[in-house]
């Protein structure tokens, strides 16, 4: 293996950046997998990104790494981005467009070369080839609100409600509410993408840019290859509720269950602005507990779903605990914008998180 002396001139120049070769994106898999695996085993932990990789979302993912050619496999910096559909609302119409935009995650520094600048090198060289065709990018930062944002990414508002069942033996499924299964999902998100279509068509002129993330079902399913492998790795088990819907079909959540965060996190809260979400997230905080997990997350509320989570804790006579906070301690969102003026980041919750 070539002893790299990052902190040398000669060695720096010799540093490549480029898209990963196979052995090269399994090198980075390994590598990061010693701090990222856990609750899983290592093997566990590729298997899983292997399987992640062969999602119709994963299609749109380049894996980049920075590398001495000398040594190509032994990987110093490294991370993946992966094109998405940004729905983006101007001034220049009322009629929101399509727009690519990159997901950047599993941003990696080999140790060994840690403090020497290579994630900033990794992360502006990969500026560089978005830029070449897309509008955007978006990171969830976990070091913090300073690192991403000198680099150009803007921070953006964490705010999150936690529903905790501090009593889960009083828990009913709640009237009114229907679960959803993987195959119902797809019909679900093309709706929800015309509604927000139509969401961002009806703002009112600001002057502002307004984007969203698409809530694509090929989105949700990377969630659920995600959750669903560790499912059953972990628990043994199949996941068979992705969701719930209310039987009037005026709104309906996704959810994430994080096995490493003991969390059930809503993917998404869609439909109508103005229903009631009360016995979904009812709903929600029943799957959390069968499955163990300590509590139901849901990123951004706005009021109404703020309101609901209170009568959640209302209506099961406090068993169910809600805490307002925000996140702080990692999966920060943060957005880089190619265009001028302020943007408001829609509809920023967990879904688009990758």
């Amino acid at each position: 293996m070539a002893d790299l002396i990052v902190t040398q001139h000669g060695s720096e120049k010799e540093i490549k950046f480029a898209s990963s070769t196979p052995a090269q994106r399994e090198a980075a898999w390994r590598l990061n997998g010693v701090s990222w695996a856990p609750p899983m085993s290592l093997e566990n932990y590729m298997a899983r990104e292997v399987a992640l990789s062969k999602t119709a979302l994963s299609s749109q993912c380049n894996y980049y790494v920075l590398f001495n050619p000398a040594d190509p496999e032994h990987i110093i910096s490294s991370c993946e981005a992966t094109a998405k559909t940004l729905l983006v609302r101007d001034a220049s119409s009322s009629t929101p467009r399509e727009e690519k935009a990159y997901a950047i995650a599993s941003v990696y520094t080999n140790p060994t070369y840690r403090s020497h600048g290579m994630a900033t090198r990794l992360l502006n060289s990969l500026k560089e080839a978005m830029d070449a065709d897309s509008k955007a990018s978006a990171l969830y930062s976990d070091i913090g609100l300073t690192y991403y944002a000198r680099l150009g990414w803007a921070v953006y508002p964490s705010l999150q409600v936690s529903l905790i069942p501090d009593d889960a033996s009083v828990l009913r499924k709640p009237d009114g509410v229907r679960y959803l299964e993987e195959s119902d999902v797809p019909a679900y998100c093309e709706k929800d993408v015309e509604l927000l279509k139509k969401k961002l068509a009806n703002l009112p002129e600001d002057g502002k840019t307004h984007v969203a993330f698409a809530p694509s079902a090929h989105q949700m399913l990377w969630h659920f290859t995600r959750d669903g492998f560790m499912a059953k790795q972990l628990a043994g088990r199949e996941i068979t509720h992705r969701g719930a819907a209310t039987v009037d079909g005026k709104a309906w959540v996704y959810w994430d269950h994080d096995f490493r965060e003991k969390k059930l996190k809503l993917l998404r809260v869609a439909g109508d602005p103005e229903a009631d979400v009360t016995a979904l997230l009812q709903a929600a905080v029943i799957e959390a507990a069968e499955w163990g997990l300590a509590k139901v997350l849901v990123w951004n509320p706005d009021e109404g779903v703020s309101a609901s989570a209170k009568r959640v804790s209302d209506r099961t006579e406090g068993a169910v605990r809600v805490v307002f906070d925000e996140r702080l301690d990692g999966s920060i969102p943060s957005l880089r914008w190619k265009g001028e003026g302020e943007v408001v980041w829609e509809d920023n919750e967990y879904y688009a998180w990758c």
